[in-house]
């Protein structure tokens, strides 16, 4: 069976294609600072293949509200935060949103990450060393001459007489 089907009173009929949007893929870096300290908040924007999107408008939030916009070279985008919008933040995570309309040729697209604010540690004061009083030298006395030994006048024993057990037992002993 065969199926036609016609526009009755001569219509016209519109042939344009349309190609499908290319997707684009938007990836956030999550970031930690410290109070006190500026940074950047960073994203690619690549086709769905990995190629960098160029000269396309990324628009960033922090916590729901909208920090500014900044455009992407070869896929990359940048968002600076000085040191005054990060001390103006609570510690803890704070959520990044990065986000790219579309265009003509490509979906939009967005991606999510996480600014951590850390605190600045504290200064804890070190105590200044007290000084340790160092002991004073003692002086030594100085070496008094010292006497030489005189010869003792003791006399020296000499062998006596040889015992009279070692005389019976025929034991001679030299004197």
């Amino acid at each position: 069976m065969l199926f036609s089907c016609g526009c009755l009173g001569g219509g016209q009929s519109n042939n344009t294609n349309t190609a499908p949007l290319a997707n684009s893929l938007l990836i956030v870096r999550s970031v930690e600072v410290m109070v006190g300290y500026n940074t950047s908040l960073s994203c690619v924007l690549n086709m769905t293949n990995g190629q960098g999107l160029n000269n396309q408008v990324v628009y960033w939030y922090l916590d729901g509200k909208l920090l500014g916009q900044s455009s992407t070279y070869f896929g990359f985008a940048t968002y600076n935060l000085s040191v005054s919008d990060v001390s103006g933040l609570a510690v803890g995570e704070h959520q990044i949103l990065a986000k790219y309309n579309g265009n003509a040729d490509y979906a939009g697209s967005q991606g999510e990450g996480v600014l951590l604010i850390i605190a600045a540690p504290t200064a804890t004061p070190t105590p200044a060393p007290s000084p340790v009083p160092t002991p004073k030298p003692t002086p030594t006395p100085s070496p008094s001459p010292t006497s030489r030994p005189t010869p003792s006048s003791s006399p020296i024993p000499t062998a006596g007489p040889t015992p009279p057990n070692l005389v019976q037992q025929g034991v001679r002993v030299p004197r």
